[in-house]
């Protein structure tokens, strides 16, 4: 991932602030954390781009380590580093840049933070890498991938209010990223990764009761500018041929796109069990390669000792399939330049849901920084799914996962 100018500066800021402080009131911490995870299913076709019949540890693997350094009471900093799967290619490990901050707490009860981060409204935006800090064997795709606005380099400003019964945080955010979006093509039998620059921001709403209820909403809206010269693909067209057939006309682009996200989610205790639910929508304008698409989940746990057994449903769905159904009804017309292969490879690169996934897994504590996680998911989908890379409808497919999981 490119490093943007802002963050540049950031950087920049963090370092001259370390320098024109007294190095010997500085107070260090340093830690590190990560997941040695394998996955494996009983299908050929990829899911979640690594896992298929013939087992990954790209999946799932990382490492990471952190420094934070405090100044004083009102200024702190925090860099961290991170060496997992590439976001730009496929198969290969790059080390990247995650949460690296300067803070600033003016009071307790405000705290401004500059520098890269993850904006949105999730429950485990913030430690997703730190598989030790959950119990699932990973966090349901059907949510964590479909609304991923991580790595940010921007601005957040927190207000915390403190009543009798609960704490009331708002997080008001702002940042750039540069992201490769990937997409398979089928009839190429590999995936193309598209550069853009994203510009982000939004409110996110905390609420807790200071023992384990927990409550959270929040919105982004996004503006997205490819670095492709076409722009994006905005509309799909069609020429009609006679007798009811018609094939693909030339598809209508446009320069940018705007995009808003919608969190809710909660965690409770129920008698005995945990329970946590999240949801999320992405509402894109004017963009048929991706219609609207809504997913959520409902897990729930229960605490044996150093055992922690769990069941999870997740599902994803998208609306107005219509499009993406003309799309691989067209006729090939090859003097037209339509052939089977661009039909293929027209409908494979929408950004199209339908599946849901029941997961039975648990983890084994160790202590409270070492965790082992197994786990068993059946993952039915309907119509298709962009999940997979290929050619999959009205299918199971079960995946397995064992993973080790510590922080020091």
């Amino acid at each position: 991932m490119k490093q943007t100018p802002l963050y540049q500066s950031l950087t920049f800021c963090c370092l001259a602030l370390f320098f024109s402080t007294n190095v010997l009131a500085v107070e260090y911490s340093a830690s590190a954390f990560g997941t040695l995870g394998g996955a494996i299913s009983d299908n050929k076709i990829t899911y979640q781009r690594y896992i298929d019949d013939n087992g990954t540890l790209m999946r799932d693997s990382l490492t990471g380590v952190q420094v934070d350094a405090k100044f004083n009471d009102q200024w702190a900093a925090t860099a961290q580093l991170v060496l997992a799967s590439a976001t730009d290619e496929d198969d290969v490990i790059k080390p990247q840049v995650k949460w690296t901050t300067l803070s600033y707490r003016p009071s307790n009860d405000w705290l401004i933070r500059a520098g890269r981060m993850s904006l949105g409204g999730l429950l485990n935006q913030q430690n997703l890498d730190v598989g030790v800090s959950y119990d699932m064997a990973r966090l349901p795709c059907e949510v964590y991938l479909l609304s991923s606005s991580y790595d940010y380099d921007g601005l957040s400003i927190a207000k915390t209010w403190n009543t009798s019964t609960h704490e009331i945080t708002l997080d008001a955010s702002m940042g750039m990223q540069s992201r490769d979006y990937r997409s398979y093509y089928n009839a190429r039998g590999k995936a193309a990764f598209y550069p853009a620059d994203i510009t982000s921001g939004g409110f996110v709403l905390t609420v807790t009761d200071y023992e384990r209820t927990t409550y959270k909403a929040g919105w982004h809206f996004s503006e997205i500018d490819p670095d492709e010269p076409e722009g994006l693909l905005s509309e799909y067209t069609f020429r009609q041929l006679g007798g009811g057939f018609y094939t693909l006309g030339e598809p209508i682009n446009k320069a940018t796109t705007h995009l808003n996200t919608f969190f809710l989610g909660t965690s409770f205790p129920l008698e005995k069990f945990f329970v946590t639910c999240e949801g999320t929508a992405i509402l894109a304008q004017d963009f048929e390669a991706a219609p609207p698409t809504f997913a959520a989940y409902i897990s729930v746990s229960r605490k044996l000792n150093n055992w922690t057994p769990y069941l999870t449903y997740a599902q994803m769905w998208t609306n107005g399939m219509d499009t993406w159904r003309e799309v691989q009804g067209a006729t090939p017309v090859p003097p037209f330049g339509v052939t089977q292969a661009v039909i293929d490879n027209a409908a494979s690169a929408m950004a199209i849901y339908e599946q849901n996934s029941w997961m039975l897994g648990t983890s084994y504590a160790f202590t409270p920084k070492q965790k082992v996680k197994a786990e068993a998911m059946l993952t039915h989908v309907g119509e298709r799914s962009a999940m997979f890379d290929g050619d999959i409808a009205h299918e199971n497919v079960m995946v397995y996962s064992l993973s080790y999981n510590f922080a020091f």
